[in-house]
């Protein structure tokens, strides 16, 4: 199944290919992605230092796009050796489904 993502902040536009299973589901996926993104707890690349104050203290936001997704489905959700995503250039046909972040 083609995924189409959108982010609210950029205007690319990405696609990932996936089996229906797994593609019925992504919606939930997509909660459950960003409650492991935003887990101090977990140590990914894509934690970014938004701020440090005065004191040296240092804030921490997140910089992604659809390629963080496809990490987390293939290599924490999904982590039985085979990958179940992968980015796509151009769908050659229409996406199933379209997910925002």
């Amino acid at each position: 199944m083609i995924i189409k993502i959108q982010f609210n902040y950029e205007a690319d536009t990405e696609y990932i290919i996936c089996p229906a299973k797994i593609g019925r589901n992504i919606r939930q996926l997509q909660r459950d992605f960003d409650k492991w993104l935003y887990d101090r707890e977990n140590n990914h690349p894509y934690w970014v230092i938004a701020h440090e104050d005065e004191e040296g203290n240092k804030f921490y936001g997140v910089c992604f796009n659809a390629d963080a997704f496809v990490y987390w489905l293939n290599n924490v959700r999904f982590k039985k050796g085979k990958n179940v995503a992968r980015l796509i250039e151009v769908p050659n046909k229409p996406p199933k489904k379209t997910i925002r972040f």
